[in-house]
């Protein structure tokens, strides 16, 4: 297996879109959430995306509705459109990813999960090329298996996981059917599955010698039952360390 012993995927607590509580004015995928998840020590995990004129921004949804208010894709907006945007419920703007890399500057372990782009290979060139140089420690993630393919075939080197769930909302069975049982590994050879918490065991995911992750663990009745057959867990809402002792995962 590729991924040292002393890997953040090993057992650093990944908070999801960074430690965000819209109630106290900390959206998702925010500078306000990601610095709140580096004070406590966590991993980062976050989304990619494509803006109309090919930059790249943090921002989960194809849609902008839920998180800004504004309507339409986020593809569909330029970078200086989407600067102009503030998230709902703060005074955050929607982070550019070279930007977002410089403000971290290795403070946190990253694990990136890139979005399943129509312009596919540009996407995942233009990513890698932000990411080229970047001294700190991050992993890619993604449920389009022709996405890992070529993240394996540019940068081999890089640490790689496919995305996985049992009921992903795809409208094709096909689609579904491969995002749940991942058929491409054998010739991806991720390094790390991340399936659905909520789907497990399903054979503990197939792990072939690849580490798992799960996500995402919203409660601590949840992360006790999912933790003991996992190597780590993508979170929110809870406190993984304050569950340690509980599930005898202290260290």
């Amino acid at each position: 297996m590729r991924i040292p012993k002393n890997s953040f995927l090993r057992g650093t607590p990944i908070a999801h879109r960074g430690l965000h509580n819209v109630a106290e004015g900390v959206p998702e995928n925010s500078y306000a959430a990601f610095e709140k998840a580096i004070a406590l020590g966590y991993a980062i995990e976050t989304d990619v995306r494509l803006t109309k004129d090919g930059a790249l921004v943090l921002f989960h949804d194809d849609s902008m509705e839920r998180l800004t208010g504004e309507s339409g894709e986020v593809r569909a907006r330029t970078l200086e459109e989407l600067r102009r945007i503030r998230l709902l419920g703060a005074d955050e703007p929607i982070p550019e990813f070279r930007e977002f890399l410089k403000k971290i500057d290795g403070r946190a372990p990253l694990l990136i999960e890139l979005k399943n782009e129509p312009c596919r290979k540009e996407f995942v060139q233009k990513v890698l090329a932000v990411l080229d140089g970047y001294k700190g420690e991050f992993a890619l993630q993604t449920f389009e298996p022709r996405i890992l393919a070529q993240i394996k075939k540019q940068a081999p080197h890089i640490l790689r996981g496919q995305l996985a769930c049992a009921n992903c909302g795809e409208k094709s069975a096909l689609r579904r059917w491969i995002i749940r049982y991942m058929p491409f590994n054998a010739a991806n050879k991720p390094d790390f599955i991340s399936y659905c918490s909520a789907d497990l065991p399903y054979r503990r995911a197939k792990r072939r010698g690849a580490l798992l992750l799960c996500w995402t663990v919203r409660d601590a009745d949840e992360y006790l039952r999912v933790k003991p057959m996992t190597d780590n867990v993508i979170f929110e809402r809870i406190r993984p360390e304050q569950l340690y002792v509980t599930c005898g995962q202290h260290k």
